[in-house]
C-alpha cells in the first residue's frame, strides 16, 4: 500500500468512526440532558438538587473503583489492538475494578443515613441504596468503554459512558412515576437498573468482538503486569481531578445551597455541557490514534489530526453556544418555569466551555504522549482552586458563586494545559495566531 493510499485510507476511518460517534455521543448527550429535565418536571428543582447529591457520590465512587483503567486500557490496548496482549490488560482491568467497585457499593450502602444527615435531606437516605447497587455496573461499563475506544469503535465506546444510562433511567423514571407516583427515591432504583442493562450490552458487544478477531499471538506481553499497574495509578491520581469537579465540587455546592438552588446550579452546569458535546465525539475517537501517532514518531500527521479536532470542535459548538448566551431563559425554561432563575448561571459556564472546546483534546493530547503526569498536576492544581472558590464564592454569591468556581477551573485548567502542549510537542491548538511566540514562549 503506498503512503497516499494510506493516509487516504485513514482519513476515511476517522470520517467514518467520527459520524457514528457523533450519533452515538448524540444519543448519550440527550440522556444526560432528559434525565434533569424528568426530573425537572416532576420533582422540580429540589428533586434536581437532591439527585445531584446522590449522582456524585455514585460518581465518585465510579472514579475511585475504575483506578485510571479505563485510560490505561485506551494508551496500552491503543498502540496494538490486533495483538493477544490485550486479553491480558482487560482481564487486569476487569478483575480490580470488580473487587474496588464492590467495596465502593458496600461503603455508601452503610453509609447512607450519614451522607443524609452531613447534607440536611432525609431522603437522600432512599436514594442512595439504588445508586449503591449501579456502582459496580456504572464502574465496569466505564473500562469496557475505555477498552472499545482502543479498538476502534468510539460509538460503543459512548454507548456505555453515563448518558446511556441516564437515558434509559429517565424512560424507567417515568414509568414508575405513572405505576406509582412516589417520591425521588425512584430515581435511584431506576439508575440501579439502568446501570446493569447498559454493562450487558457492553459485555456482548466485547464478547462478540473477540469472537471475530484472529489476534496476533506474541510471545512476550509488552507491558508488565507491573507496567501496567503503574501506568493506572498515574492515570488514577490525574482522575482524582475530575473527582474534584464533579463530585466533591457538586457535594460542597449541596451542603453550602440549599436543595433548591443546587438544582437549578445543576440545570445550568449540564446544558452548558452539551457546549462540549462534540469535544467529547472527538475525545472518544482521536486519543488512540495520538498514542499510535506518537509511538511512530509522526509529529507532523499528531499536529494536523489535533488542530483539526480542535477547528472541528470549535465550528460545531457555536450553535449551541449562541443559544446559551442569546436566550437562556428558553433554555432553561425547558426544564421547568422555576429554573430560568439560572440564566446568568448558565452564561457564565456557557464561556467557560467555550474555552474547553477551542483549546482542543489537550488533556488527551499531553496523557497519550508520555505527560500524563504533567497533565495530572496541572488538573489537581487548578481543581483545588477551584474547590477554594467553591467555598470563598458560595458564601458570598450563592449559585452564582458556583457557577463562577466551575468556571474558573475549567478556564485556567484548559490554557495552561494549552501552553505545555505548545512546549512540549510544538502543537498550537487555538484558531488565532500563536501568541506565545510573541511572548517568547519557545517550544
Amino acid at each position: 500500500m503506498s503512503l497516499s493510499q494510506y493516509l487516504e485510507r485513514f482519513k476515511s476511518e476517522i470520517i467514518t468512526a467520527l459520524a457514528k460517534t457523533f450519533i452515538a455521543r448524540g444519543i448519550a448527550a440527550v440522556g444526560g440532558l432528559m434525565l434533569v429535565i424528568v426530573l425537572g418536571r416532576l420533582y422540580g428543582t429540589s428533586g434536581v438538587g437532591i439527585f445531584a447529591l446522590a449522582q456524585s457520590i455514585y460518581i465518585g465512587a465510579g472514579i475511585l473503583g475504575r483506578y485510571g483503567m479505563d485510560n490505561t486500557l485506551v494508551r496500552y490496548v491503543g498502540q496494538n489492538h490486533k495483538s493477544s496482549a490485550i486479553m491480558h490488560y482487560l482481564r487486569w482491568a476487569m478483575g480490580t475494578c470488580v473487587v474496588l467497585s464492590i467495596i465502593a457499593a458496600i461503603f455508601i450502602y452503610l453509609l447512607r443515613h450519614h451522607f443524609a444527615a452531613w447534607f440536611g435531606v432525609p431522603i437522600l437516605s432512599g436514594v442512595l441504596p439504588g445508586f449503591a447497587i449501579a456502582i459496580p455496573a456504572f464502574t465496569l461499563s466505564f473500562v469496557l468503554g475505555g477498552f472499545m475506544k482502543a479498538i476502534r469503535k468510539p460509538a460503543t465506546a459512548c454507548l456505555l459512558e453515563n448518558g446511556s444510562i441516564s437515558l434509559v433511567a429517565s424512560g424507567i423514571i417515568v414509568g414508575l412515576y405513572i405505576y406509582t407516583p412516589v417520591d425521588i427515591t425512584n430515581a435511584g432504583w431506576a439508575m440501579a437498573i439502568a446501570a446493569w442493562l447498559v454493562l450487558g450490552q457492553g459485555v456482548y458487544q466485547a464478547r462478540r468482538w473477540f469472537s471475530k478477531q484472529e489476534l496476533q499471538v506474541e510471545a512476550k506481553i509488552p507491558v508488565s503486569r507491573q507496567e501496567f499497574s503503574l501506568s493506572s495509578q498515574a492515570f488514577f491520581i490525574m482522575s482524582l481531578a475530575q473527582f474534584m469537579q464533579q463530585v466533591l465540587g457538586i457535594l460542597i455546592a449541596g451542603w453550602l445551597l440549599s436543595s433548591d438552588d443546587l438544582g437549578i446550579f445543576r440545570a445550568a452546569e449540564r446544558t452548558a455541557f452539551l457546549i462540549t458535546f462534540i469535544l467529547l465525539v472527538i475525545n472518544a475517537v482521536f486519543p488512540p490514534r495520538f498514542a499510535s501517532l506518537y509511538r511512530q514518531n509522526d509529529l507532523d500527521g499528531l499536529n494536523i489530526l489535533a488542530r483539526k479536532g480542535a477547528l472541528l470542535g470549535l465550528a460545531l459548538a457555536a450553535p449551541m453556544l449562541v443559544l446559551c448566551l442569546v436566550v437562556p431563559h428558553w433554555v432553561l425554561g425547558v426544564f421547568g418555569k422555576e429554573f430560568t432563575e439560572g440564566a446568568n448561571l448558565l452564561r457564565i459556564i456557557a464561556l467557560a466551555q467555550l474555552v474547553n472546546v477551542a483549546t482542543g483534546s489537550v488533556g488527551f493530547l499531553l496523557n497519550m504522549t508520555g505527560h500524563e503526569k504533567l497533565m495530572r498536576n496541572i488538573s489537581l492544581s487548578c481543581n483545588a482552586l477551584g474547590l477554594a472558590m467553591f467555598f470563598i464564592l458560595i458564601p458570598l454569591l450563592g449559585s452564582l458563586g458556583a457557577a463562577l468556581a466551575l468556571a474558573i477551573v475549567l478556564v485556567l485548567q484548559n490554557l495552561i494545559a494549552l501552553i505545555f502542549v505548545w512546549r512540549k510537542l510544538g502543537i498550537w491548538m487555538l484558531p488565532i495566531p500563536n501568541i506565545l511566540i510573541w511572548v517568547a514562549v519557545d517550544h
